[in-house]
C-alpha cells in the first residue's frame, strides 16, 4: 500500500471543505477557497523558474502561508528567511542554496539585501479564483526537497538541514494514526516561527483535516497572545514549547481552557512540575511530549503523559516511545549498544531521518553511522530505555542547548566573538538555566580590554536574537583543569 501523501490530503481536504475558515491571522479569517486562489496565483510564479529552491520571508501574512504551499505544490524547495536574522545571515542561506526567486508580501531589508540578480516576487495580488484546478494530478518526486531548514553551525555557516518528500511523508503516516480524534471543526494553534521545524506540522496537519489555523506574530508577545486564543477562540489543539507554559504560570489560577482537548509540548525539555500544575486549567486535555531533532523531520518519539506517575528524570519529562518505522539505539563513547537501564547517546533511523546537510559532507559523516546495514543519525542527546521499553530523557551530550526553542550550537556565538578580536582571544560561552526555565547564555572573553557595547553590537550583525548573550565577562585569563583545557565548570562559578 502506498503511503499516504500530505499535499494531496490537503487539496482533498480544499475541495471538500472550501467554506471552512484555514486560518484565522491577527483577527482575519481565510477560508481554504480564499486561501487556494492565492495558493493558484503564486504556483505560476514558482513553475516558472529555473531551479527548484524558493526563498519565502516569513511574515505572519496569509500570502507567506500559501507561498510554501503553492511552493509544495509545485513540486519545489522552499527555504525561510526571516527578517528578524542578521542581513548577513539571510544573505549567506541565499548564495549557499544558489536560489533564485524569493517570494515576499510587503518590502522588508531582507529584500534589499539579497545578492545582486536575486528576483524578488511580490505575492500580494496573486490570485487565481478559477475553481476545478486540479492540483492532485501534479507529479511529486519522493527525493525532491520539501524544505530545507537551516540551524547554527560551528562554523559561523549555518548547517542545512535537507527534508525531502519522502522524509515529510514517512513523518505524517505515523503523526496521522495517532489518536488525535480531530476533524474540520477543530480550531488549532501555530505559535512558531516558519523557521523551526515545529511550524511544518503546525500548518501542515490541520489543513489535511479542514480544520482552522490560529497564528501567532512574532512582533507579540506570544505567551500572552496564545493564553488569549486558548480563552477567547475556545483552541482544541495547542502545541507550545514548555517555556512558554512557563511564563504563563503566574497566570495558572486564571486559565480555564475546558474546549483543549491537546496540548502538545515540544522543542525543549519539559518539565513534570510545570505541566502538573497546569493540569486543572485544561481539565479535559490530554498531555503529549513530542522529542524529534530536526534532523528526524520534525518529531521521532512520543510520550503520553499520564496524570500519575509521569515518568522523569531530574524533573525532565519522559519521551517515550519510537514512531513506526523509527528504530532506535542507545549507544556507549566508543558506539556500543549498552545494557538496557544505562545511559547513552540517543541513535535513531528511519525514512524521516535527512540524507545529509546541505552541500555539506564533513558534517553529515560527523552525524551520521552505520549499525547493521542501517544508516542511524546520532542525536547527541543522552537517555536510557526503562523496563517498560520508555525512552528517558537525561540532557544533551554535547555543548548544543535549546534556547527558546531554538537548538544553538555555542561554538557558533564563540566563533563570532572571536571575530571581533583583531588578535586570537579566547571566548567561550556557558549556558545556565533560568528561573523561568528557560536558558541564558553568559559569553566569557580571555581580554579585560574590550568594549562590551562594541562586541554585542558585532554579535547582533551576525547572529539571530536569540544567539545574543545574556551577559558578557572579562577576564585576564581563563581557569584551566588538569588537561590544561579550559575548565567550563569553573567559569559558572562567576555566573
Amino acid at each position: 500500500m502506498d503511503r499516504k501523501d500530505i499535499l494531496k490530503d490537503i487539496v482533498r481536504a480544499y475541495k471538500k471543505y472550501p467554506n471552512n475558515a484555514a486560518f484565522v491571522i491577527d483577527g482575519t479569517s481565510y477560508t481554504y477557497k480564499e486561501v487556494f486562489a492565492r495558493v493558484q496565483g503564486i504556483m505560476p510564479s514558482v513553475q516558472g523558474t529555473q531551479g527548484d529552491i524558493i526563498g519565502i520571508v516569513a511574515e505572519d501574512r496569509i500570502e507567506t502561508y500559501a507561498s510554501i504551499l503553492a511552493v509544495l505544490l509545485s513540486g519545489k524547495t522552499y527555504v525561510i528567511l526571516h527578517p528578524s536574522y542578521p542581513a548577513s545571515r539571510n544573505r549567506t542561506i541565499a548564495e549557499i542554496t544558489g536560489m533564485n526567486i524569493v517570494l515576499h508580501s510587503t518590502p522588508s531589508e531582507i529584500v534589499e539585501s539579497l545578492p545582486d540578480g536575486m528576483k524578488c516576487i511580490s505575492t500580494l495580488e496573486l490570485r487565481d479564483d478559477t475553481p476545478g484546478k486540479n492540483l492532485l494530478d501534479i507529479k511529486h518526486d519522493e527525493d525532491t526537497n520539501a524544505y530545507i531548514i537551516f540551524t547554527s553551525g560551528s562554523t559561523g555557516v549555518p548547517k542545512g538541514v535537507q527534508i525531502t518528500r519522502k522524509n515529510l511523508n514517512a513523518f505524517y503516516e505515523t503523526y496521522r494514526h495517532l489518536d488525535w480524534r480531530l476533524g474540520p471543526t477543530d480550531r488549532m494553534l501555530q505559535m512558531f516561527e516558519l523557521t523551526f521545524d515545529v511550524s511544518v506540522v503546525s500548518t501542515l496537519y490541520p489543513l489535511t483535516l479542514g480544520a482552522c489555523i490560529y497564528t501567532v506574530g512574532s512582533d507579540k508577545l506570544k505567551y500572552m497572545r496564545v493564553y488569549e486564543l486558548m480563552e477567547d477562540e475556545e483552541l482544541t489543539h495547542v502545541t507550545i514549547p514548555p517555556s512558554v507554559l512557563q511564563f504563563l504560570s503566574p497566570y495558572f489560577d486564571e486559565i480555564h481552557v475546558p474546549k483543549l482537548k491537546f496540548l502538545v509540548v515540544t522543542a525543549e525539555a519539559a518539565n513534570a512540575d510545570l505541566l502538573e500544575r497546569f493540569r486543572p486549567c485544561a481539565p479535559n486535555a490530554e498531555f503529549v511530549n513530542f522529542y524529534g531533532p530536526t534532523e528526524a523531520t520534525i518529531y521521532c518519539t512520543v510520550y503520553l503523559i499520564p496524570r500519575e506517575n509521569c515518568k522523569h528524570h531530574n524533573g525532565m519529562i519522559a519521551i517515550g516511545k519510537p514512531f513506526e518505522g523509527i528504530e532506535t539505539l542507545i549507544m556507549d563513547e566508543k558506539g556500543h549498544p549498552v545494557i538496557p537501564g544505562e545511559q547513552g547517546e540517543l541513535w535513531v533511523s528511519g525514512d524521516q531521518i535527512m540524507a545529509g546537510y546541505w552541500k555539506d559532507r564533513e558534517k553529515t559523516e560527523q552525524v551520521f553511522a552505520r549499525v547493521d546495514g542501517e544508516i542511524y543519525y546520532k542525536t547527541g542527546d543522552l537517555c536510557h530505555v526503562d523496563s517498560d521499553g520508555d525512552i528517558i530523557y537525561r540532557g544533551r551530550k554535547d555543548y548544543q542547548v535549546k534556547v527558546q526553542g531554538f537548538r544553538v550550537e555555542l561554538s557558533e556565538i564563540e566563533y563570532r566573538a572571536k571575530k571581533f578580536f583583531p588578535n586570537e582571544t579566547n571566548a567561550v560561552v556557558v549556558p545556565k538555566k533560568a528561573e523561568d526555565g528557560g536558558c541564558q547564555l553568559h559569553l566569557f572573553i580571555g581580554s579585560t580590554a574590550c568594549d562590551r557595547n562594541e562586541l554585542l553590537q558585532h554579535l547582533k550583525q551576525h547572529l539571530p536574537t536569540y544567539m545574543i548573550p545574556t551577559e558578557i565577562h572579562l577576564l585576564e585569563e581563563f581557569p584551566l583543569n588538569t588537561s590544561g583545557k579550559i575548565d567550563r565548570k569553573a567559569l559558572m562559578t562567576f555566573i
